[in-house]
């Protein structure tokens, strides 16, 4: 099976080495798969795959624990570094108060407190507004610790069903906690948007955390469990923004992000 380069969908074989995309229509021949396929081969010969320590070690240092007060409640959800000078990427829905976002919010990374404000946001499904794009937001800490890590994108198309992956982030609003599971699906469409389906274990307060392959890479943001009903989620069908997406949300901030 042959996936899409453009969207991730799964290409039909038209015959005479063409091949074409079922989502979104885009049109290949068997030479553009056989240079992918040499790509991919040469990356995973220059790098070597972690396990969940040397993971959690070597990026936990970028991962962003948010939370801000609204009288009595405290929100919480987390986020990923994604500059020296501290931007940093969230879900839109986590510094949401309705449907302004809120002013700042408190951030904890790298072992010390520190504040953000919120750049800019995408739009959140069901909400009924389209900002900039998906569940995302932009923000800008005020300061950014020395031993902060910023975290790196994995190229989308080298993302695999089946291929394990691991989630860092604050869950419940408990603190930073690392789960291990696969890409249960790369591409799946969600409310009509692309998501990737992993089985990690995730909670509320994930919201916004990075998703890391074996190479300690961002392959996508954590946004939602799939529901069964209002109060019950589906068993091991957590949803990310894959990392192509996220990167041209930040792009629309940061043109030369990347």
């Amino acid at each position: 099976m042959k996936s899409c380069k453009s969207c991730g969908g799964t290409c039909k074989d038209l015959g005479g080495g063409n091949f074409k995309c079922s989502f979104c229509g885009a049109v290949y021949s068997a030479a553009d798969f056989e240079t992918a396929a040499t790509v991919v081969s040469t990356r995973a010969q220059n790098v070597s795959n972690q396990n969940g320590v040397d993971i959690f070690e070597s990026t936990v240092g970028g991962v962003l624990e948010i939370s801000w007060r609204s009288g009595r409640s405290i929100f919480s959800g987390s986020g990923l570094l994604i500059t020296r000078d501290g931007y940093g990427i969230t879900n839109a829905h986590v510094v949401l108060d309705g449907r302004e976002a809120v002013g700042a919010v408190d951030v904890n990374i790298a072992g010390q407190r520190t504040t953000a404000r919120v750049i800019g946001v995408g739009s959140v499904a069901g909400s009924g507004e389209d900002y900039r794009g998906d569940d995302l937001a932009l923000i800008k800490l005020s300061s950014v610790p020395t031993k902060a890590t910023v975290l790196e994108f994995e190229d989308f198309s080298n993302v695999r069903t089946g291929e394990p992956v691991f989630v860092i982030g604050n869950s419940l609003g408990h603190g930073t906690c690392i789960t291990r599971g696969i890409v249960s699906d790369r591409r799946r469409t969600v409310d009509g948007r692309p998501r990737i389906m992993t089985d990690c274990a995730t909670n509320g307060g994930n919201s916004g955390g990075p998703v890391f392959n074996e190479r300690g890479k961002v392959i996508g943001v954590h946004v939602a469990a799939a529901m069964l009903t209002e109060s019950e989620h589906a068993d091991g069908m957590k949803y990310e923004i894959p990392s192509d997406i996220v990167i041209d949300f930040i792009r629309k901030y940061l043109p030369y992000f990347g």
